[in-house]
């Protein structure tokens, strides 16, 4: 878990001048980066678990020994990438940096390339990070891209993080990207998160998918892709329509949401609130009980109306 602060920094203060603003907000967008590229390069095999659970958990079990194959893919591109910069014959690093300034925005671009080759292929590694600046918006852009590949097969991993700072809206986006490929499949998967946030609301949403590519022996060169597997899940907090404020849950793969209000904890199916709670009272269209319902309290009494093998029972139990 990683924390992420999306509080910026008090720039309109009068005792900041118009270069001491700019650079404050800069160090916050580099910090946040920071933050954001550890906890990308922090991903392990129990992050691919949990998603395989979640795949069973859809009836996709059919499907995991597609997980399995991604957390070998991620294995075989370890083992490649070392047994390639542990006998790279040629090695080149190029670092760049530089700064444009005109009328209509200020951008500034690090980067660095790393590649190494020997006789096991190519290892190739690719950082940059882009700030920029314009009238309108001030936006962060930081990507990290390993690749590997050899005769027989390639693998890429790459991480993004974005951070875009406007007048109507704040926008932080994590996304990796990792692909597989041999002589007789390819496989992606993706997994993102973006964090939006308004005058209106806040709005969390994580996606993660798997798609795998094959041939298409019905046209030349041509492709199909299989969705194995999509998932979006979101959290709204703020106006969730007009005049209505709280927090909304759901997902992607379900009709059912669930709001929290200042008044009731609704429960939707589409856009029909079909049960909620407001105060001590439960309201409700249908009711399925599968054991038994009791009316009343230990102190005072109560009926008891039970499911037995003679069908339903009513009983009366004394308090005390």
């Amino acid at each position: 878990m990683y924390d992420l602060n999306l509080t910026i920094p008090n720039i309109t203060s009068p005792k900041y001048s118009n270069d001491n603003r700019f650079l404050l907000l800069k160090n916050y967008l580099y910090e946040l980066n920071e933050t954001l590229s550890y906890a990308l390069a922090e991903k392990t095999d129990s992050e691919l678990q949990a998603i395989s659970a979640t795949v069973a958990q859809q009836g996709l079990e059919g499907k995991q020994n597609t997980y399995l194959l991604t957390s070998q893919s991620k294995e075989r591109f370890a083992q490649l990438k070392e047994q390639i910069l542990s006998t790279a014959e040629e090695i080149e690093r190029d670092y760049t940096s530089a700064v444009a300034q005109s009328k209509e925005e200020i951008m500034q671009t690090v980067s660095g390339e790393y590649v190494a080759e020997s006789q096991f292929g190519e290892y190739k590694s690719l950082v940059e990070t882009k700030l920029q600046q314009t009238g309108e918006e001030i936006s962060l852009n930081a990507a990290n891209t390993e690749s590997v590949a050899n005769d027989l097969e390639s693998f890429k991993d790459e991480a993004k993080s974005r951070f875009t700072v406007q007048a109507e809206a704040i926008m932080s986006q994590v996304e990796t990207l990792y692909t597989a490929k041999t002589d007789t499949e390819e496989l992606e998967s993706r997994v993102s998160s973006q964090i939006t946030q308004t005058a209106q609301a806040v709005t969390e949403v994580f996606n993660e998918s798997l798609v795998e590519l094959g041939e298409d022996i019905t046209s030349v060169g041509g492709e199909v892709s299989e969705l194995v597997s999509s998932l979006d899940v979101y959290i709204r907090r703020g106006e969730l329509e007009s005049g209505v404020y709280g927090i909304e849950i759901g997902r992607s793969d379900s009709n059912i949401k669930a709001r929290f209000t200042n008044d009731r904890l609704s429960f939707y199916q589409g856009v029909v609130e079909v049960a909620y709670i407001s105060g001590s009272t439960l309201y409700i269209t249908k009711a399925e009980i599968l054991d038994y319902l009791q009316i009343g309290n230990p102190n005072d009494g109560y009926f008891m109306l039970d499911s037995t093998d003679n069908g339903l029972e009513v009983r009366w139990i004394d308090g005390g």
